[in-house]
């Protein structure tokens, strides 16, 4: 930048359109972990059958949540897409109960959306504490 040009100071719309993008950034982002939380639990089974045995049940109720956490990361453009993919991450540590190794895979996905989530905060300007789960 030349010398004798001073820099600009942004707008309140610069700034707005700033927040929406970062917001529109933020929700894709939680997005991908949730599809990337998915495909971690279609891989479960595989690591059951060679441990306590899969059975029907399991199996049903893994592949329904990978597709419910599919469908949630569809959702995350939408108000209340933030609070559900929260919720989800209650599910997805729950698998730890089918096996044990699970509880830390969650609790490593629970401190990256959580993360991500402040990240938003610092950047949106959206709520923080705990409404920041509910986007």
């Amino acid at each position: 930048m030349p010398a004798d040009e001073a820099p600009v100071k942004p707008t309140p719309e610069m700034i707005a359109e700033r927040a929406r993008r970062a917001d529109r950034a933020t929700r894709g982002v939680l997005a991908g972990l949730l599809v990337l939380e998915a495909i971690i639990v279609l891989l479960v089974p595989r690591a059951i059958a060679f441990t306590t045995g899969l059975g029907t049940t399991r199996t049903v109720i893994l592949i329904a949540l990978a597709v419910l956490m599919i469908l949630v990361a569809g959702i995350q453009r939408r108000p209340r897409g933030i609070a559900i993919g929260s919720g989800m991450q209650v599910l997805f540590i729950a698998t730890g109960f089918f096996i044990a190794t699970m509880f830390l895979v969650g609790a490593i996905f629970l401190a990256i959306w959580l993360r991500l989530l402040q990240l938003r905060v610092e950047l949106v300007g959206s709520p923080s504490g705990w409404r920041m789960l509910a986007g």
